[in-house]
């Protein structure tokens, strides 16, 4: 049974009662600076789904001719909205990467459950694509990634659009992105279940399936779930996980399954740091970050 707005709004707010992150007084100081290295055009985009979202355009100030282009979808559990750190890191590796990226702030699932933001992200490649010859930007260096949700639907969009031309990707990066969010039916009886670190990840599950299991079944969701077929072809992937990071196996288990398949897949586990390292600027993230940089400088179709 779908859930009623009350019980998304309560859980909501529940399960977001304890995060670690609040986007700014987590924010290393010599981070704090990284918003002036871009400017910044937002961008109110046509309802998807019935649900508008917008668009966060970051122009590094030493952006060049035939730049790249890299899409960037943050995490938070699908629940957790844009928060001031994903602009920052947009703006630090726009400036890397001497071109432009792409911030997607889609609807969250305290509002709108899957597909809501796997297609507001499809539509904002669409867009990307559209414009890159009014950004001066190469159509053929475009790449998409995220962390932990964002890396769930980076890998989801790219399955369904790899066989269309809406928008050609050169590069896929998933941070830590979990690929099994299946809950088993018993977790949903614990009183307030979604308020307990053991039965928080299935609360984030609910939320994006709208209460129905068989959502999560879906292979953009489900990713080692998915068909040979649906993950052959894929562009070249990044993967990068933590050593505390519970997704770290599920990571894994994906990037070889790819490299099976023929994809061109680049793997790095990051010892001594936790999940959602890299856009909070935590222990670890510039290795990370620079390696992310030289992947995104050097792909092309």
């Amino acid at each position: 049974m779908p859930l009623s707005a009350e019980t998304r709004a309560i859980m909501a707010r529940d399960m977001q009662s304890n995060r670690k992150f609040d986007g700014e007084t987590d924010i290393p100081v010599e981070c704090r600076g990284f918003g002036e290295l871009a400017t910044c055009e937002t961008v109110e985009m046509p309802a998807v789904l019935g649900w508008p979202y917008k668009l966060y355009i970051f122009t590094a100030q030493n952006a060049v001719p035939n730049c790249p282009v890299h899409i960037n979808i943050h995490g938070g559990g699908f629940l957790i909205g844009h928060m001031p750190n994903d602009s920052l890191w947009s703006a630090w590796l726009a400036d890397r990467i001497n071109g432009i990226v792409v911030d997607v702030d889609y609807t969250t699932t305290e509002y709108a459950s899957h597909p809501v933001a796997m297609e507001q992200c499809r539509d904002a490649a669409r867009y990307t694509y559209a414009h890159c010859a009014e950004w001066n930007a190469d159509p053929k260096r475009i790449s998409m990634g995220g962390y932990s949700a964002g890396g769930t639907l980076t890998m989801g969009v790219a399955m369904q659009i790899k066989d269309t031309v809406e928008c050609p990707l050169c590069l896929l990066v998933n941070g830590y992105g979990p690929g099994d969010m299946r809950y088993q039916p018993e977790e949903t009886q614990v009183p307030e279940f979604w308020k307990t670190q053991q039965h928080r990840g299935a609360g984030f599950g609910v939320l994006i399936a709208d209460d129905d299991p068989a959502v999560l079944e879906q292979p953009e969701l489900y990713h080692l779930g998915a068909s040979d077929e649906q993950l052959r072809g894929l562009p070249a992937t990044l993967i990068l996980s933590a050593e505390k990071c519970g997704f770290r196996f599920q990571n894994e288990e994906l990037g070889k399954r790819l490299a099976s398949l023929g994809v061109e897949v680049t793997m790095k586990r990051y010892p001594d740091t936790v999940h959602g390292f890299i856009p909070h600027f935590m222990a670890h993230w510039e290795e990370a970050a620079d390696l992310i940089v030289r992947a995104i400088k050097g792909a092309s179709l």
